[in-house]
């Protein structure tokens, strides 16, 4: 197989600097094809130079890297972007101000192709502790610093008491932290951060599970699609006799929400269904 694709997760509140990061990163990498999954290209502010083709929900730029905006489904718009024919050297999402970095990490164990790469936390230095003390917002705020592997503490500059800042921030997570203004941080401290071994981070196995089929008597096909259409199920495939169409084999194929049956020629007696589904917990029940 061929090397993995690392897959790396910036997340942050609103307004931290998450977009300004991504910035820096598109106008600064070199020798590495970045594929970066946003949910709007408005904030992206990307030289027009560095643009070579623009099209609907995917802008191509001249130093090989990619930006694709996230569709109705994150695992569909990353599955998609793995058949891609272009080389790609990693893949970075920017999450959105309230969402847990942590668990969209951990689709880096989705498919076979991936790794997960880690997660940076961008946190406002002069907001970040009252909207962690915000009944509202405030265990999203320490949700996403618990999840992180790299912390970069941005807009130290407007911090009252950065001493103050520093001591409440380790109390609040393990993750080192760059401190920075305009997110202006070294580019190659963003990643390979899982493999410096985190401690104190759950893994991907206890948010995600796979889940292995097989049946020598035909299959009911409403019973599977109910399987299929669980929402804890994110990707499945496979090959499968129905009881109605007994002597055809038919592949499965599913992302998300899409799922695609197709014929796939004359059954063997030889052969029994199989099927196998990745998804989160809980368990889904049998057929």
């Amino acid at each position: 197989m061929s090397a993995q694709i690392p897959f790396t997760v910036i997340g942050g509140f609103l307004g931290a600097g998450k977009t300004t990061l991504l910035n820096r990163l598109l106008a600064g990498v070199e020798g590495r094809r970045f594929a970066v999954l946003v949910n709007d290209f408005g904030a992206l502010d990307i030289d027009g130079k560095l643009i070579a083709r623009h099209g609907g929900d995917t802008i191509a730029l001249a130093n090989g890297c990619v930006c694709c905006t996230i569709g109705d489904s994150l695992v569909e718009t990353v599955l998609k972007l793995l058949e891609r024919p272009e080389t790609i050297d990693h893949i970075v999402v920017e999450a959105s101000g309230v969402a847990d970095p942590g668990r969209i990490a951990d689709l880096g164990v989705l498919d076979e192709r991936l790794s997960r790469d880690g997660v940076v936390v961008v946190a406002d230095a002069d907001q970040v502790r009252a909207r962690a003390a915000d009944k509202r917002v405030g265990d999203t705020v320490l949700r996403q610093l618990q999840a992180a592997d790299l912390i970069v503490l941005n807009k130290v500059d407007l911090a009252d008491d950065l001493a103050v800042m520093r001591c409440w921030l380790s109390t609040h997570s393990q993750a080192p932290v760059l401190e920075a203004q305009h997110c202006a941080v070294p580019l190659d401290l963003l990643f390979g951060l899982d493999r410096r071994g985190a401690s104190g981070k759950p893994t991907p196995a206890n948010s995600f599970r796979s889940w292995s089929y097989s049946w020598p008597e035909p299959v009911d096909r409403a019973a599977l699609l109910e399987v299929l259409h669980d929402a804890t199920v994110l990707r499945g495939k496979g090959i499968v006799r129905f009881r109605d169409s007994p002597d055809r084999r038919s592949i499965v194929h599913q992302v998300g929400k899409r799922i695609d049956i197709t014929d796939g020629g004359p059954w063997s007696d030889t052969e029994e269904s199989q099927l196998v589904l990745l998804g989160v917990r809980p368990v889904l029940g049998s057929l």
